[in-house]
Formats: structure tokens, C-alpha cells, sequence
């Protein structure tokens, strides 16, 4: 095998960390994903700092700020010359240190059978994506069967969500990613290091576990929701609205409590099923006598609300939506730790060019997750609002004019909104923000920048004709 370490980047899609073992959840049974915890380091607190699909994922292929890279809804995507102005992918970056690289399941890209640098693509979109004509609407094809809106599967709009997708084991989503990524890795042949991210498209929703599943979790055992706030109120409109268009086609003005119940029991279903597929994929690596020089990484882009202050899915700035598991196994150097100083997902790409021993490069906003510490700010951006968090203040600003702190030592539920009582806080974070939104801005903007205009009396701007080179560098040597 070769010395540089093989790197498997498991990302499931809206997994909140309390639904697994390893981070308390007592009601449900992850032995994969607990087995890796107890090998390797689990971080107590992980950030998605934009907790929206299509955000999270640019921020981490680039190691960039959402308002850095300018990906703050879901409904935009990276540059096409960002090559140009200096900006790389990690998976291009470890490609040209010389590992193979591949993407298996959901990546989100726009288009969606775009490259960024993986090598091997095998593709499943994300659930609510029904449309799309990927490898998976192929497997699916081949066999009689297509991809389903929410609204064709049982229960769906009863329960507002929950439901039982009805397609055979092997082509359930997460299932069938999960064989493509063990077919890969038996596939690959000779000592080429690999890099390797499994998108799978679940738990997102529609909350879809096969019908014959659904008995092994106690529904009765489901933890109660945190509840609505004055704050999360001001919310409501806008959450109600996004549910409503076509993807979706749900109704939550209302949210009885049997239907979180339903739901967050699909959802709990939905996660022991994953960790059979990551079962799968350790097994695979292990049969495959690649084990033992691999570091896996497990993830989530974002969290999910299920009915924590009477909000589904993710996008503000709540604990639920924002916080995911982080779980890092290197099987070189077995050792059970638990990290308490706050990680972000930018800090993944750091590492993964530091475990591929690449250097580091300026586009990096992140820090290695080696080199963390407790008193960091995270800061956080969507098209909705901003977010400064510290290990125990988070200050929110959003677009509809809500503003709030919250004390998250006193007051881990975000019950309480306490930036009046707290002036001196506000400031300080409020300051922070400011020059960490400033900074992203300009990243942002760089491509105008102008450098030739400072230029001594013998440079080329001053004659007549001179073109403007664009777009300009993003990021500096």
C-alpha cells in the first residue's frame, strides 16, 4: 500500500448529530457510525456555517465562506472560470498530488453531471430531484421502476412528509449508493492513493424508509421538539412558502404533534438504515485490504429542524440546522477522542490537503482540524441572514429584520432571546461579524479588481486601448 493515506468522505445528506449513538441518541442503534467514534475523533460541536444544501457543499469543495465564494441559496453554483481566478476544488488539488479521485451518490453540482475535479463520477441526485436523468434514473429504468415524488408514496401527505417508498432494497437511494461505492472500491486496482466522497441522498427528505423497516424503531420513544419561540415565529412565512412550491408540496402552517412524531420516527428509521450502508462500505475496505491506510470522514452538510420550533428541513440558524456530526477514523492510528473545541465544515479542506500531504494554498478560510481551538468565532451566511457563534454566544442577523443572541451555555434550546440584556456582547460580536462579512465580500468581488491601475508611468494602462485582464486573481500568493 502506498504510505499517503487513502481518504473515504461519507456525507450523508440533513443528518442531525443527536440521531446517532455515538452523540447520545439512546432510542435508535448506529453501531457503524459508533464503531468509527470509538476508533477515531468525534467532535461535540460541528458547524455548517451555511446550513442549505447547495451552500455547505461549494463551501466545502473550495474551503470558502458562502460569502466568499458567492453560493448563498440553493439555487446558484461556483463560477466557471473560478480556474482562473485561482480558486481550485480539493479533489482537483489531491488529483494532481497524484490520488485517484471519485464522487459517488449526491454531489448537487450545477450542472449535475459536472466534474470539479472528481475523476469518476457515479450519480444519484438528491430525492427531490426527480427529473433528472442520472445514473441512478438509469438503474432504476433498467428495471421497470422510476424515481418518485414524495406525493406517490404512502402516508406522504397525511404525516406531511413521513412515507414509505416502495422500490425494492437494492434500489432504495441510499442503498444503491452505497453498493456503487463498495463496487468502486473493489474495482480499484495497484497502490494509487484514493479520495473518495459518498454523497448519499438521505436522511433528507421525503422521509421514505421501505414500509417493512418502519418496526424497528419505537415511535413511542421519539424525543419531543424544542418549542416555537418569538423568534423562530418570524420565520414561519417564509418556511411555510418554501414548503409549498412544487418540490415539496407540503402544507406546515400546521404541525400536529403525531405527525413530528411520524416524522422523526422516519427519519430515525432512515439513519439505522445508513449505517448498515456505511457498514457496508468499512467491510468493503477491509475485505479489500485497504483498511488499515484509510481515513474515513463522516459528515453532514447541514442538520434538520424534524419539528424543533415547529420548523422542518434547515436554513436558519438554529442549533438543529446547524449543527452536524463530524467523525474522523484514521485506521493508521486507532485512538478513541472526543474534541470539544467547535470545528467548521470549512475546515475539511485544509485537512484533506494536509492528510495528502499537499501544501497549503491561499483560498483556505478554514483551519485544519488539527489545529482548532475553543475561543474560535464560526461565522455563517445564506441569502436569509448572518451568524457569528462562539462556544457560547450566537448572534443572528436575518433579511426580515429579526435580530438575536442567544447564550448558548444558559440556554442550549435558543429559548430565550437576549440581546438587549446583553449590549456589550452585541458590540463585540456584532464587530466580528462585520469583519469577517467584509473580508468574505471582497474575496467575493475580486475578479474586478484592478490591480494595472497602480501601475508606473511606463506600464501598459496608461496607453490607449489597454484591456483589462478578466477576472482578476481571487487570491494572493
Amino acid at each position: 500500500m502506498s504510505v499517503r493515506p487513502n481518504i473515504l468522505f461519507l456525507l450523508p445528506d440533513q443528518l442531525r448529530p443527536d440521531f446517532l449513538g455515538c452523540y447520545g441518541a439512546g432510542f435508535l442503534k448506529t453501531p457503524a457510525i459508533d464503531a468509527l467514534a470509538a476508533q477515531g475523533t468525534r467532535w461535540q460541536t460541528a458547524i455548517s456555517p451555511s446550513p442549505i444544501c447547495v451552500p455547505a457543499r461549494a463551501s466545502m469543495l473550495t474551503g470558502q465562506h458562502a460569502h466568499s465564494t458567492g453560493i448563498m441559496h440553493n439555487l446558484c453554483w461556483l463560477r466557471p472560470d473560478r480556474h482562473l481566478m485561482g480558486i481550485r476544488t480539493w479533489p482537483e488539488i489531491l488529483a494532481t498530488e497524484g490520488y485517484r479521485t471519485s464522487a459517488i451518490g449526491k454531489m448537487h453540482f450545477y450542472p449535475w453531471d459536472l466534474s470539479e475535479g472528481f475523476q469518476h463520477r457515479v450519480i444519484a441526485e438528491d430525492k427531490r430531484h426527480i427529473y433528472v436523468r442520472d445514473d441512478y434514473h438509469h438503474a432504476l429504468a433498467a428495471e421497470g421502476f422510476a424515481k418518485l415524488h414524495g406525493k406517490e408514496m404512502a402516508g406522504y401527505d397525511d404525516t406531511k412528509g413521513a412515507c414509505a417508498n416502495p422500490l425494492p432494497d437494492h434500489l432504495q437511494p441510499d442503498r444503491w449508493v452505497a453498493h456503487r461505492a463498495a463496487d468502486h472500491i473493489r474495482n480499484l486496482q495497484g497502490d494509487q492513493p484514493f479520495a473518495m466522497m459518498v454523497g448519499f441522498p438521505g436522511p433528507h427528505c421525503p422521509y421514505d424508509p421501505p414500509a417493512d423497516a418502519l418496526g424497528r424503531v419505537d415511535p413511542a420513544t421519539m424525543p419531543t421538539p424544542l418549542p416555537r419561540t418569538a423568534e423562530s415565529e418570524t420565520h414561519m412565512a417564509a418556511h411555510v412558502a418554501a414548503y409549498k412550491r412544487d418540490w415539496a408540496d407540503i402544507d406546515y402552517a400546521t404541525l400536529t404533534e403525531d405527525q413530528v412524531r411520524a416524522i422523526r420516527h422516519h427519519y430515525a428509521v432512515s439513519v439505522e438504515r445508513l449505517d448498515e450502508d456505511v457498514a457496508l462500505l468499512i467491510e468493503t475496505l477491509r475485505e479489500t485490504d485497504r483498511l488499515n491506510n484509510t481515513i474515513v470522514v463522516f459528515a453532514s452538510d447541514h442538520g434538520d429542524y424534524l419539528g424543533d420550533f415547529g420548523l422542518m428541513g434547515k436554513g436558519f440558524f438554529h442549533e438543529p440546522s446547524i449543527r452536524v456530526p463530524l467523525i474522523v477514523s484514521d485506521f493508521r492510528a486507532p485512538e478513541a477522542r472526543v474534541e470539544t473545541a467547535p470545528a467548521s465544515l470549512l475546515d475539511l479542506f485544509p485537512s484533506f490537503l494536509n492528510w495528502a500531504g499537499a501544501a497549503s494554498v491561499p483560498q483556505a478560510q478554514g483551519r485544519c482540524l488539527s489545529d482548532l481551538d475553543a475561543d474560535r468565532h464560526i461565522v455563517g451566511a445564506t441569502s436569509g441572514g448572518f451568524m457569528l457563534r462562539t462556544s457560547r454566544w450566537k448572534l443572528v442577523r436575518y433579511g426580515n429584520g429579526t435580530e438575536a443572541l442567544f447564550d448558548l451555555v444558559i440556554d442550549p434550546g435558543e429559548q430565550a432571546n437576549v440581546i438587549d440584556a446583553n449590549p456589550m456582547v452585541r458590540v463585540q460580536l456584532d464587530a466580528a461579524l462585520t469583519k469577517s462579512l467584509l473580508k468574505g465580500f471582497a474575496t467575493s468581488n475580486a475578479d474586478k479588481n484592478v490591480p494595472e491601475a497602480k501601475s508606473p508611468p511606463d506600464g501598459r494602462f496608461h496607453d490607449p486601448f489597454w484591456q483589462r485582464p478578466y477576472p482578476a486573481s481571487s487570491v494572493r500568493p
